[in-house]
């Protein structure tokens, strides 16, 4: 019961985000800010949800093939892990990571990944949820802004996870 009201009142949160900007606001202000809120309250959604339903975290979505990171380059993710390392957010999650900068905490790293990006995939269907909302809605700021804030707050750092994995694999499988 007390995640259910968690759940819902994690609902309304995400509600508010976007009625109170919008009513005290100017549109160039509200809506960008409307759109980092229902993406910080998705945020604490997903982890009451997967407290709830932990992930599935053993399954061949998880491998990363060879042509991802080129690919995952050339859209400027390491462009992204760099901007996040200025911000300090690397700093600030790396005691949640569990890597200790040694070999043996190449696993738990990667484990960390894996529920990273799942959580991020979660929060990136809400998000284009959310989108296809207000263009129905025809609130065409609005899906432009959500549309926005989920590439970054959400696409991105699955691409992050992915490419990060990618490397810990190889890591793993050298004999070094």
């Amino acid at each position: 019961m007390r995640t259910l009201t968690s759940l819902l009142t994690l609902g309304l949160a995400a509600l508010l985000a976007w009625r109170l900007p919008l009513a005290v606001l100017p549109a160039a202000v509200a809506f960008p800010l409307a759109a980092v809120l229902t993406h910080i309250a998705l945020m604490r959604w997903a982890l009451v949800w997967l407290e709830l339903r932990p992930p599935p975290l053993e399954h061949a979505w998880y491998a990363v093939r060879p042509w991802e990171a080129p690919l995952y380059r050339r859209l400027g993710v390491v462009g992204y892990r760099n901007l996040l390392r200025r911000v300090g957010w690397e700093r600030f999650r790396r005691d949640a990571l569990g890597f200790g900068g040694t070999r043996s905490s190449l696993g738990t790293y990667e484990r960390a990944t894996r529920r990273a990006e799942y959580s991020h995939l979660l929060l990136a269907a809400a998000g284009f949820g959310a989108v296809l909302i207000a263009l129905g809605l025809r609130a065409w700021a609005a899906a432009g802004w959500l549309l926005g804030t989920t590439l970054f707050f959400q696409v991105y750092p699955v691409l992050l996870q992915r490419l990060l994995r990618g490397r810990v694999q190889k890591l793993r499988r050298s004999p070094w």
